[in-house]
């Protein structure tokens, strides 16, 4: 399966830069060979818009046009690979020696086709290499290791945590005593203090009324009437 992808990557690859030597970027988009920038913007957006592939998912060409299409743009779109390519077109219609400027010495499409055959190559010969019955133990082991240190550190952290809650638990405890404590205290304190100056007050009163009755019945102090 894994010879048969690279297989056809490399038939995929090999069409694409065929297609880019043979097809004239101006038919791609529409324009004429002395169309504007701002034409071929134009051109270009309307046919990214026929041509992307969310368009129709049903039609797997539509990704293939779309990518020689951005090909299209992205060479046109410079004022030097513009100027390259026509150099290569003017030659390639008259008949004369290929053509070779310096951007497209480096681009050519053969030697673009041999570099990216190459790289896939390096893929279809490195083959999966199986791991041994050692590696699988040692692995194992690893793993074996690494789940006893997160389950010791869990448990480290929820007895760190129960012990923590009992402590605060038993200082939370010892200050509500503590306070019911004063409040008892005080509050003691209060009714005592009531309770003496409520006799002191009583105490006073009698005194009061027991002159106020002398004064009005005009008793003496051993008891005769005046």
């Amino acid at each position: 399966y894994h010879e048969d992808s690279v297989e056809k990557l490399f038939v995929l690859i090999i069409s694409h830069s065929v297609y880019r030597s043979s097809a004239n970027y101006y038919e791609l988009l529409g324009v004429k060979s002395d169309a504007t920038l701002e034409q071929i913007k134009d051109a270009f957006f309307d046919k990214s818009k026929k041509l992307h592939p969310d368009s129709d998912p049903s039609n797997p060409g539509l990704h293939t046009q779309f990518v020689h299409l951005n090909e299209a743009y992205r060479v046109l779109s410079r004022d030097v690979s513009r100027r390259d390519y026509d150099l290569r077109l003017r030659y390639q219609n008259s008949g004369g020696p290929s053509f070779r400027t310096s951007s497209s010495s480096t681009n050519s499409p053969s030697a673009e086709a041999t570099e990216s055959m190459r790289y896939w190559e390096q893929f279809r010969q490195a083959q999966p290499q199986e791991n041994t019955a050692e590696e699988w133990e040692k692995r194992k082991k690893r793993n074996m290791r690494l789940v006893g240190y997160c389950v010791l550190t869990m448990l480290i952290s929820l007895s760190a945590h129960y012990f923590g809650f009992r402590k605060l638990e038993e200082v939370h405890n010892n200050f509500m005593d503590e306070k019911d404590r004063v409040i008892s205290e005080i509050y003691n304190e209060s009714k005592e203090r009531a309770r003496v100056n409520g006799f002191k007050k009583q105490h006073e009163i009698l005194r009061q009324k027991h002159a106020e009755f002398l004064e009005r019945y005009k008793i003496r102090g051993n008891g005769e009437e005046k």
